[in-house]
C-alpha cells in the first residue's frame, strides 16, 4: 500500500470512527432522556451546572450556540420545574448566576438510575481516554 493510500485509509477510519462515536453519542442520550419531559439542552444545561457550579446567561449561550434570549427561556422552563434557581451576587446584584436546585440535582441522578455503576464507570472511562487522545493531538 502506497503512503497516500495509506493516508486515505486512515482518513477515512477516522471520519467513519467520528460519525460513529457521534451517532451513538446521541443514542445514549436519547436512551437516558426518553422519559423525560424536558429537552436535550435542558438536561445538558442540568449537566453543566452539576460540573460547574453555577453558570450566567453569557456562559450558558456561549457553551449552547443559543442567544442570551433563547438561554434566558430555556433557564424559565427549568426554574418553573424548580430544576434551577437564580441567584444574584453580592458583589454585583445585576449579575445573576444559575445554580441547580436539589431537586435539580435528583433530577440528574434518576436520569442515570437505571444504568448499572460498572456500566458507567466503562462509559466515562473510554470518554476520558478518547477526551485526552484529542487534548494530545491540540498541543
Amino acid at each position: 500500500m502506497s503512503i497516500k493510500e495509506e493516508k486515505q485509509n486512515a482518513i477515512h477510519k477516522v471520519m467513519e470512527s467520528m460519525a460513529n462515536v457521534q451517532q451513538k453519542s446521541q443514542f445514549f442520550i436519547d436512551m437516558i432522556t426518553k422519559k423525560e419531559t424536558l429537552t436535550h439542552n435542558q438536561i445538558m444545561l442540568l449537566f453543566q451546572l452539576r460540573l460547574t457550579g453555577s453558570l450566567n446567561i453569557t456562559d450558558i449561550s456561549e457553551r449552547f450556540v443559543v442567544t442570551p434570549g433563547a438561554a434566558s427561556s430555556m433557564c424559565d422552563k427549568l426554574e418553573e420545574a424548580g430544576l434551577i434557581e437564580r441567584v444574584r451576587t453580592k458583589e454585583d446584584r445585576r449579575v445573576v448566576n444559575i445554580v441547580l436546585t436539589e431537586q435539580g440535582d435528583q433530577r440528574i441522578h434518576t436520569i442515570f438510575e437505571a444504568f448499572p455503576t460498572p456500566d458507567l464507570n466503562k462509559i466515562s472511562g473510554t470518554l476520558e481516554q478518547i477526551n485526552k487522545l484529542m487534548e494530545q493531538m491540540m498541543h
